[in-house]
């Protein structure tokens, strides 16, 4: 009996699983070649896109898709219940007409290096400027993508 009560003070003692931290530790983006059917390298930091859904990639690809690819960091082999990353892609027309779309990421399994992927497509994505912002935890990325499509 006495082991029994001193077992159930110890988990009372220790209180609830602390949650697992959840982190984005980084995020890529690429194109998707429309003729060729292959993804580009990862476009994040790259300059100014223009008119890709017209053909002016390279070899006259055409690109209105992008691929984005999340990295996350966790507790190495873990599966935390409710670990949940968000993010919200916000693309502005030439009008200033805002498009706002909300993703939330949930189901992460861990191995060993504490590290998992998601990915989403953003379609008909390469006319207007974008912005995707990352929320995992207490941390945050935020990716810049400039598309524009002109009357050429």
């Amino acid at each position: 009996m006495k082991t029994l009560i001193f077992v159930s003070l110890l988990a009372l003692a220790a209180g609830p699983a602390a949650a697992a931290e959840l982190k984005i530790i980084d995020a890529k983006a690429s194109l998707f070649w429309e003729h060729s059917g292959k993804l580009s390298e990862n476009i994040v930091g790259a300059p100014a896109f223009d008119n890709l859904a017209k053909g002016y990639g390279p070899d006259h690809e055409t690109a209105t898709g992008v691929l984005f690819d999340l990295t996350f960091a966790g507790d190495k082999n873990a599966s935390p219940k409710y670990a949940t990353a968000t993010v919200d892609i916000t693309q502005s027309s030439r009008t200033g007409q805002q498009i706002v779309t909300h993703k939330a990421f949930t189901n992460f399994i861990f191995g060993a290096d504490g590290v998992q992927h998601k990915a989403f497509l953003v379609e008909n994505a390469t006319c207007m400027p974008m912005v995707v912002d990352i929320r995992a935890g207490k941390t945050q990325k935020n990716v810049k993508l400039d598309f524009a499509c002109n009357s050429r």
